[in-house]
């Protein structure tokens, strides 16, 4: 029997009990709930709880149509199938997006904020109904990277392979409908250009477990325990800092991608995106001081409480903000959950590539990406 084992029915049932909810009046609350449960931090959520704030009857059908056309993809491919579809769809329509309008046309933004958002339910999915194999942990930390070349040339295919289940390449355009895009439209999505925009490959160095990568020779500390890893932790952050700022900084920190990748494990994906690769309207000298500058906090604050207090307080206050904002109008509230989801996104990726224990490691991010942020406290306040 194959590892990849995943809780199908359970889905299935799951889209089954959403596309019951008839009334929006009185299951509003419920359509939230279960969306969240289904599809996690995601538009299609958001499009349901949109649905519930706004009290929008005339948008209930195309929810409906919505969550019927992913349990179609669930039946006709299985749900490692219905990622492959959804992910490969998505990168189909960003590549044209990118080729006809450019890295700057909000198109091309609006259709990378869609694979991002598949990598994320990808992400769900296998954190929440994947049974817990080595092979589903990889995989997991492959949605969680945001590598969607990697995902789609090499990943998703073999997984195919491997059940036997391997998707017709006519079928992999079937991800591009476009209502699969209808949350997107309905919450009329800003663009912001806090996305990595650059061209992603699929061959970059990356561990064998999926995890970031990290040659052998920069280990300088006993990474086996919390302690060790913020000593090592340190040493990469300040290294990361010397090559951003110099010229010339020593091997093998005069490697870029090594640069890149240690700065994602350390700091988060899409933290490094946006220090290392900016929109062109927001890149300038003075935003690359501002990130050189958090670095340097960060080594303080690691140094001061350690890896798991640092990211647990900046979570805190992160939640705060977002809280703080709940009043505003709903285009502001939503740039604040977005920015509280990157945050998110960013902590759980830390958390997943450096606490010792893996089990640990990923129940912590596990609670931080389905926003159980009180049970999070709590945990890390014992550690």
């Amino acid at each position: 029997m194959t590892e990849y084992q995943i809780d199908t029915d359970n889905i299935l049932a799951r889209h089954r009990q959403l596309s019951g909810l008839k009334s929006l009046a009185s299951s509003a609350q419920k359509m939230t709930d279960r969306s969240f449960e289904l599809y996690g931090p995601t538009n299609t959520a958001d499009f349901a709880k949109w649905l519930g704030r706004s009290g929008n009857l005339t948008a209930k059908p195309q929810f409906g149509q919505l969550v019927q056309a992913h349990q179609q993809l669930i039946t006709t491919h299985g749900v490692y199938g219905w990622l492959q579809v959804l992910l490969t769809g998505a990168v189909y329509q960003y590549q044209r997006d990118y080729n006809m309008g450019g890295r700057t046309a909000d198109t091309t933004y609006l259709s990378r904020q869609h694979v991002d958002d598949v990598c994320r339910l990808g992400t769900h999915i296998v954190l929440n109904y994947g049974a817990p194999t080595v092979v589903n942990r990889k995989l997991l930390a492959h949605f969680m990277s945001g590598n969607y070349a990697r995902l789609v040339e090499r990943i998703l295919p073999a997984v195919g392979a491997a059940l036997g289940q391997e998707v017709r390449p006519e079928a992999l355009d079937e991800g591009a409908n476009p209502i699969f895009r209808l949350p997107q439209q309905f919450l009329q999505m800003a663009v912001v250009h806090e996305l990595d925009m650059r061209p992603m490959d699929a061959h970059e160095p990356v561990a064998d477990d999926g995890f970031t990568y990290h040659p052998d020779e920069l280990v300088q500390y006993d990474v086996s325990t919390l302690e060790g890893a913020a000593q090592q932790m340190l040493y990469e952050l300040t290294m990361i800092t010397r090559a951003l700022q110099e010229d010339a900084a020593p091997a093998p920190w005069n490697d870029p991608a090594l640069v890149r990748a240690r700065l994602e494990a350390t700091m988060g994906v899409a933290w490094a995106s946006q220090c290392l690769d900016p929109h062109p309207e927001v890149d300038s000298e003075e935003h690359r001081q501002m990130y050189i500058e958090d670095l340097v906090g960060r080594v303080e604050k690691i140094q001061e409480r350690g890896i798991i207090a640092t990211i647990s307080a900046e979570i805190f206050q992160t939640r705060q903000i977002v809280e703080e904002a709940a009043n505003e109008d709903p285009a502001t509230v939503m740039l604040y959950e977005r920015a509280m989801r990157q945050s998110v996104d960013n902590a759980a990726w830390v958390i997943f590539n450096w606490v010792p224990d893996l089990q640990t490691g990923g129940f912590l991010a596990q609670l931080l990406l389905d926003y159980q942020f009180d049970t999070f406290f709590s945990e890390t306040e014992q550690m």
